[in-house]
């Protein structure tokens, strides 16, 4: 079985408090949960083992040609201006920044299947299952899980790599949702399988 690593929206204005979209309360709920920090220690023993990763962000053209959702939740993006491809907020953050030749992916909506080359991608690294990770828990973790079950993969959930507006909303995603769709693992259990 192949694993691959999605570390998903790890962005700075999404995973710090004071974020364009994370002062709503997702970056003080990453950082309380650690959420990085965790995410740095199973990147770096991806990177030592040599095991395949993908990054994925939310991130727009200048022109918001990449938008493809519908949803009131990206209405005011093209307003504001938001996580524009080259900005300081759209940039994945810097404690688990990509490396030169590391895939990421940008997606121009909530699930990354969606508009993007992920599928392809997966195909040539030969995944069968996805490990994944990312903020929030009930967005982009939660939509990712339900496509990718759908697709054919297996799917593991680290979920101390994850976070969302609300300890409630996470608690809520984790425990009754995400076991639908996949493995719900704390990172530590995982990484002590891999090894």
């Amino acid at each position: 079985m192949t694993d691959v690593l999605l570390l998903m929206d790890y962005q700075e204005g999404i995973c710090r408090s004071d974020g364009v979209i994370g002062a709503a309360g997702m970056g003080a709920q990453a950082e309380q949960r650690g959420v990085l920090p965790a995410a740095a220690r199973v990147l770096e023993k991806y990177r030592e083992l040599d095991l395949p990763r993908v990054f994925v962000r939310v991130a727009f053209d200048a022109d918001y040609q990449r938008l493809s959702s519908a949803s009131p939740r990206f209405d005011g993006f093209r307003g504001r201006g938001l996580m524009i491809e080259d900005s300081d907020e759209a940039q994945i953050c810097s404690e688990i920044a990509p490396l030169p030749g590391e895939r990421v992916v940008s997606k121009g909506c909530v699930i990354p299947f969606i508009g993007t080359n992920l599928t392809s991608i997966l195909t040539k690294l030969g995944a069968t299952r996805l490990v994944l990770g990312g903020v929030a828990t009930n967005m982009v973790v939660e939509g990712t899980a339900r496509v990718a079950a759908d697709s054919g993969y297996a799917v593991t959930v680290l979920e101390d790599l994850c976070a969302s507006s609300s300890i409630e909303a996470h608690e809520f995603s984790v425990g009754q949702m995400l076991p639908a769709f996949g493995s719900v693992q704390h990172s530590e259990e995982y990484l002590a399988r891999l090894a």
